[in-house]
């Protein structure tokens, strides 16, 4: 899948307002409006969260203007995110977490604990709003609006995006050299298409005090599999291993932690009801006792499905350009880590000169829907569909066996990595040496059934591809 007003109070609202008397012509200014006298910017952004904001910080520091319109701008991100800590430094955010854990810890069905060393973080999202927006400001080429968007219309080097700014009785307009939609899974402004219905990453999450708990401050519990809380008949034992769900917990300190009951993918999704009912479950099962609940969050992902329209006019970024790992459900680190290499290819287009503004956002959407990415996401969307179709102890046996990989190995596979077709083979063939016989089943009858030659091209080398 945070920040300190960048531009202050007082400020973000000359800025909101100086925009209005720009875009919101009155009566006597209709008509010269009509003929286009709107204010003109570079990038229009549609979208404030972590993947919008973070765009408009990579293009104003190439030299582009930027307006971000979002419903509205100074609220808090309502998600809770987590995310390796690596990730953070390559953009210069593993500043912004609440809490940083040296390890993070797997269990998978033997009871066995694994630990991984590869230091995790629960973002300071406060914290990260305010970095990425003064590092907006300090550009002194962006702008921020608070409203919703409500339509655009395309011109041939340009687009007018139609907005309602908060408190205006009037729409506002811009005008654009390009637009990009990063609202997320609601895909106000980009098309996909149909492809296959998705799965669903749910989950159900609460930040919690309590009295005490047995998971040690120094960890973050990743993954447990284990469903020792769903033994007590064998109704609860058939239901684990139908519905299978793991625990994730982040230990804030020795009396609060949040905790996650996940359904890793699904079609359909879990009800949120039955996530709520298990983590209680599992709690209890702990003889941890919730005194108070600070927050609960109701996580709903989905994953794989169909792809965006690569020759589109609007370009969309994060989950408006389909950037969810399809078996991970992981995107917070992969849409902020590319937004360098996205806005680069943005700008660059711009500067050309020579584009149409459709050829400029077919560029940007093959730079982020490069040849060598798409055999990526075949290889992964075949793992999440393999994943979907594994009941609980399969799982255990599939993540068992993955998390015995050489460490370089699962951290290039959930961080968007393993370009080449080699690195996608050796990985399948490590993991299918080490699952068991009924996940290797899986594993090649799915093969079979879905993969066939797409999945045969991923991961087979080509000399004359470039990666």
């Amino acid at each position: 899948m945070g920040f300190v007003s960048i531009l202050g109070l007082p400020n973000l609202r000359a800025h909101q307002l100086s925009l209005r008397r720009a875009v919101a012509p009155t009566s006597a200014e209709q008509e010269t409006a009509k003929k286009g006298a709107v204010e003109l910017v570079d990038v229009a952004i549609i979208g404030g969260g972590p993947a919008g904001l973070s765009l408009a910080r990579a293009v104003s520091e190439r030299g582009a203007s930027v307006l971000v319109i979002e419903k509205d701008i100074e609220k808090k991100w309502p998600n809770n995110y987590g995310v390796w800590m690596d990730e953070l430094a390559k953009v210069r955010l593993d500043d912004c977490v609440k809490k940083s854990w040296p390890v993070a810890t797997v269990y998978t069905g033997d009871g066995e604990k694994r630990v991984l060393d590869r230091p995790y973080g629960r973002v300071d999202v406060e914290k990260m709003k305010q970095k990425i927006r003064a590092q907006c400001e300090a550009t002194g080429k962006v702008k921020v609006a608070s409203g919703l968007a409500s339509s655009v219309d395309h011109k041939d080097t340009s687009s007018i995006l139609t907005f309602q700014a908060n408190g205006e009785k009037d729409s506002s307009q811009v005008e654009a050299k390009a637009i990009v939609d990063a609202t997320g899974h609601a895909l106000g402004f980009v098309e996909f298409t149909e492809g296959h219905a998705p799965g669903v990453q749910a989950a159900y999450g609460m930040e919690i005090t309590v009295p005490s708990h047995p998971w040690p401050v120094g960890e973050m519990l990743l993954m447990d599999f284990r469903a020792e809380h769903m033994k007590g008949s064998d109704k609860e034992k058939k239901d684990a291993d139908e519905v299978p769900l793991f625990f994730y917990v982040m230990p804030m300190s020795d009396t609060r932690i949040f905790v996650e009951e996940t359904s890793l993918i699904g079609r359909p999704a879990v009800d949120f009801d039955y996530l709520k009912d298990q983590c209680y479950k599992r709690l209890a099962y702990h003889n941890v006792q919730v005194d108070e609940v600070h927050e609960e969050e109701f996580c709903f992902i989905p994953m794989g499905g169909g792809m965006p329209l690569l020759k589109q006019r609007v370009i969309g970024y994060g989950g408006s350009a389909g950037l969810v790992h399809p078996a991970t459900g992981y995107m917070f680190g992969n849409a902020v880590n590319r937004v360098d290499e996205v806005g680069e290819a943005l700008v660059n287009a711009l500067n050309d000169g020579s584009l149409s503004g459709d050829e400029v956002s077919t560029r940007v959407w093959k730079q982020i829907w490069s040849d060598a990415r798409l055999l990526q996401r075949v290889f992964l969307v075949f793992g999440g569909e393999t994943i979907l179709k594994m009941k609980l102890h399969e799982l255990q046996y599939f993540f068992d066996a993955f998390f015995k990989l050489p460490r370089e190995q699962w951290t290039e596979f959930l961080s968007f990595g393993l370009i080449r077709p080699e690195e996608r083979l050796l990985f399948g063939l490590q993991v299918f040496l080490r699952t068991s016989n009924n996940v290797r089943f899986k594993l090649v009858s799915e093969a079979i059934t879905r993969g066939q030659l797409t999945l045969l091209n991923s991961v087979t080398p080509n000399p004359f591809r470039r990666y």
